[in-house]
């Protein structure tokens, strides 16, 4: 069954669905480090503990969508982290955050900042260089006279300038506290939590089918990774493109995950002429988690979402028919599917209640 959500804008209808489906996921840590992780979302909340304090981390980015296309528009992210006791909303206050960023294992970023709040602001600013060398450099906020560390001021906030989300897929955010409560105690080595999470910049393609001999531009957007061997099938009209994904069951088990593929097609032809579509992971139908954003008349916009109940059902079949080899998710999108009258008709207002029973 495929659905259908009325919205006035794609950009509302993005946002709202990574708002709905980012979700906190909580590792215990005190003496003994532990870390947790995610992937494929644009927010999260870690949770760990200071003492008899709740301390937790939330990493956000903002804007809530940001894709190579927006970043090559001239957007300019801000990724936000804040450190709280969870019990009372109450955010840490002189707060050190030892900051690491990795993209497909090379580190973009290291280094330490501090926030008298807890409440640290950096913004991104991507710049593409041919240097294989090339580093982030940092400016605005304050030097501290006596660590040397970048201090976060209201009036002049901290920018990363260098090679950081120049591509889309996953990025590994690893953040250790050194400082609470005061600016120059530093907590005990085995005292320090550390957070371990992945955040995603959506991927954007834009590619060509050809339809009775004309050509229909498509537009794919990848929420969690680089999509590959994109490719249309005229005599059975399908849409096919190849995403990397580990298929480990335990792995997505221990994850907190969420893939999202967002694709773009003008009306009318034979491909949008029935107003629904079905949708395949690896052969396994997924028709179930196509929704259909068909508010423009002059396109519409396929979401597929798949939460983590439905990547763990998958990845069991998937593993049960050998194809976890692969390491691949390799979609399929065709006309049909039950649309129509049959088709749901949700507003962006009773999207948390669908996620929450997923």
């Amino acid at each position: 069954m495929v659905l259908f959500a009325t919205t006035t804008t794609i950009t509302v209808i993005v946002a709202a669905i990574f708002i709905i489906f980012t979700s906190a996921i909580f590792a215990s840590i005190a003496i003994i480090k532990q870390s947790a992780f995610a992937d494929g979302l644009t927010q999260e909340q870690l949770s760990a503990s200071l003492g008899n304090r709740k301390a937790d981390l939330l990493i956000k980015m903002n804007p809530a969508v940001v894709t190579t296309e927006t970043l090559e528009q001239g957007q300019k992210p801000t990724i936000e982290f804040r450190l709280f006791d969870s019990n009372t909303n109450q955010s840490f206050s002189h707060v050190t955050y030892y900051i690491i960023l990795e993209k497909d294992g090379k580190r973009l970023l290291s280094n330490m900042f501090h926030d008298h709040n807890g409440d640290l602001k950096i913004q991104v600013n991507p710049i593409n260089t041919t240097s294989k060398a090339a580093t982030t450099s940092l400016s605005g906020g304050e030097q501290d006279p006596l660590l040397g560390i970048l201090t976060a001021a209201q009036a002049d906030p901290i920018i990363a300038s260098g090679p950081i989300f120049l591509r889309g897929g996953l990025y590994h955010f690893i953040v250790r506290i050194e400082t609470v409560d005061s600016d120059y105690t530093l907590l005990p080595d085995n005292q320090e939590p550390i957070y371990d999470s992945w955040l995603s910049i959506g991927n954007t393609e834009n590619m060509q089918i050809s339809i009775d001999g004309k050509q229909i531009p498509i537009k794919i957007i990848s929420y969690y990774d680089k999509l590959s061997d994109f490719g249309f099938d005229n005599k059975n009209m399908q849409i096919l493109f190849d995403m990397p994904f580990n298929w480990n069951v335990s792995r997505i088990n221990n994850t907190s995950i969420f893939v999202h593929e967002e694709v773009t097609v003008p009306k009318a032809n034979a491909f949008t002429a029935k107003g629904s579509f079905i949708g395949k992971v690896n052969g396994i139908d997924i028709s179930k988690n196509v929704m259909v954003d068909n508010t423009n008349p002059e396109k519409d916009v396929i979401h597929v979402m798949i939460p983590k109940n439905n990547l763990i059902q998958l990845a069991d079949q998937v593993n049960k028919n050998g194809q976890a080899s692969t390491g691949l998710m390799k979609f399929t999108l065709q006309p049909g599917g039950t649309g129509g009258a049959a088709g749901m008709s949700m507003p962006m207002s009773s999207m948390g209640s669908m996620a929450s029973g997923m």
